[in-house]
């Protein structure tokens, strides 16, 4: 195939919109998926498909998709991985959360997966855990045989995230920034569902990044450091744009205290309460939490106003 495509910050949140719509749209698929379980064969169909659906107590289940087999319902919990660290524990937390749907009533059983690429499985004993594995290699297989626009677009996406994906290492993790960042994350979900908050449980929690609706501008907020920031990638050599923007930032009354230049790329920074990780998320004052958030949001909407004046004067 040729590509057309390219997506030079692919993330693991790109693959599961990529996997989540393809198992509600692709029949054969969702095949896939089943018949890696010892339901392989039956017939099935998709009732419900769940991004991050995520529990306060266990964590976050990158995907969950319901099926319906024989009249009984079957929840598949999936973990995605690219080339993230795994967790200690992160597969007991699936089971748990599987067990948990049992007995709410989501499903009658379940079973666990992982997707990712095979070298990352072949070098990672936590995801070895996971009693059900689907590979991008399997799954680029899968669209290869297909001819139409959709399919050459997830062919194109998966072969740029094994291009990416590299043998996972095990760094020190912070447990204390995890355990920090995995409620941060639900506090997130319950006050903030609109933020479109990338960043997931298994990386160490010192920062966390939001899309915005333009592909090449996203937030990170520095949380020990006490900064939100705006990142325009690609427009190192546009520093001069960059204040204008902040100009026009500042007359929204979005108070932008800085315009950063990187190697690649130009920040434009607000300043927000530092937030001590070491003391945990329960000792954090809420109303500086907010304030953090409300600052994310500010940017997002600030983004979003942006992308619309340029669409309506490109027509």
């Amino acid at each position: 195939m040729t590509s057309m495509y390219f997506n030079n910050t692919i993330a693991e949140r790109d693959m599961d919109l990529l996997f989540a719509e393809s198992v509600s749209t692709d029949h054969e698929f969702c095949r896939l998926l089943v018949d890696k379980t010892d339901l392989k064969g039956k017939s099935f169909q998709v009732s419900k498909v769940e991004l991050s659906k995520s529990d306060s107590a266990l964590g976050e289940s990158d995907i969950t998709v319901v099926l319906e087999i024989e009249g009984r319902k079957y929840g598949f919990l999936v973990e995605d991985k690219i080339d993230a660290i795994a967790m200690p524990e992160q597969h007991e937390r699936y089971i748990k959360r599987g067990r948990k749907g049992i007995s709410s009533g989501d499903y009658d059983d379940f079973r666990v997966f992982i997707f990712c690429p095979k070298k990352y499985r072949e070098s990672n004993d936590e995801a070895k855990l996971y009693e059900h594995f689907l590979s991008y290699e399997d799954c680029l297989e899968h669209f290869a045989a297909k001819s139409d626009p959709l399919s050459v677009f997830r062919h194109e996406q998966l072969e740029q995230a094994i291009s990416k994906a590299k043998s996972p290492y095990n760094p020190n993790v912070d447990e204390k920034a995890n355990a920090f960042l995995r409620q941060y994350i639900s506090y997130q979900k319950e006050h903030y569902p609109a933020l479109d908050l990338s960043t997931k449980e298994d990386k160490n929690g010192w920062w966390t990044d939001f899309r915005t609706g333009l592909n090449d501008a996203y937030i990170t907020h520095k949380i020990r450091e006490g900064f939100v920031d705006l990142t325009l990638q690609r427009a190192a050599e546009k520093t001069d744009l960059a204040k204008i923007i902040a100009d026009w930032a500042r007359h929204h009354k979005i108070p932008v205290t800085d315009v950063l230049k990187t190697k690649s790329s130009t920040m434009l920074r607000i300043r927000v309460p530092q937030l001590d990780i070491e003391k945990g998320f329960d000792a954090v004052d809420k109303d500086e939490l907010n304030q953090c958030f409300d600052t994310v949001k500010e940017w997002t909407d600030f983004v979003n106003m942006v992308k619309m004046m340029y669409a309506i004067t490109e027509n």
